[in-house]
């Protein structure tokens, strides 16, 4: 979501899990991989748990959840962590089946969706492209608040590699995830500019001053 405010640099992880035992082993995981970073790993056993620990303080999170818990859970959990100001992802995760759920979950708001079948290195390769991609995204010109566009960040990448004149293959291969989700996207950024065509969106980017972070160059091999 687009804030009217600075924000700051991505500090936090946060799991969302009520499997102990899985959330555990995540949490030491990618603590070992991110401390050199000074990136804080937390781990949560239920959505209240993290929508509490969120509450209390300012660092900027990537929440990775378990989309299938008791109480709140589904889309309705994505929806709700993402309208925290200090979210910047949701990455939706579950073992349920994959191609059923990953279209819900972005469409909800979530910038990824991953299955618990992938193992921690894929989990944490993702991170570290959100955490790649993410700081050159991170400030806005404050005149475009919520009340203009609520685009995620993952969504604004796709509206600049858009303006870079790139087809949906060619942004789903540089960003990693499938074909069918850059089309998500699409709709959902449509949706928001309130316009028809890729063309029409780009302008009305332009004009909002959505385009603003750098794109680097995609290899010629994509």
């Amino acid at each position: 979501m687009i804030s009217n405010m600075d924000v700051q640099p991505f500090q936090s992880l946060l799991i969302i899990d009520d499997h102990p035992i899985y959330r555990e082993a995540l949490v030491e995981r990618l603590t070992q991989e991110f401390q050199a970073q000074e990136i804080e790993v937390l781990g949560a056993s239920s959505a209240a748990e993290g929508l509490e620990i969120l509450d209390h303080g300012h660092k900027q999170w990537i929440i990775l959840l378990d989309i299938l818990m008791p109480g709140l859970s589904g889309v309705a959990s994505i929806k709700v962590f993402k309208t925290k100001h200090n979210v910047a992802h949701v990455i939706a995760v579950s073992g349920l089946d994959e191609n059923a759920w990953e279209p819900r979950a972005v469409a909800a708001g979530a910038t990824l969706f991953l299955s618990k079948n992938n193992t921690s290195d894929r989990i944490i390769g993702k991170i570290k492209s959100l955490l790649d991609a993410s700081p050159s995204l991170k400030v806005l010109p404050k005149e475009v608040g919520p009340q203009a566009y609520r685009l995620t960040q993952r969504q604004l990448e796709v509206l600049q590699l858009i303006a870079l004149g790139h087809p949906n293959k060619v942004i789903a291969d540089y960003l990693d995830i499938k074909e069918q989700t850059i089309k998500i996207h699409i709709n959902q950024i449509f949706k928001e500019l309130r316009v028809f065509n890729r063309t029409q969106a780009v302008l009305k980017a332009q004009k909002s001053n959505l385009l603003t972070a750098p794109i680097p160059p995609i290899p010629e091999s994509i």
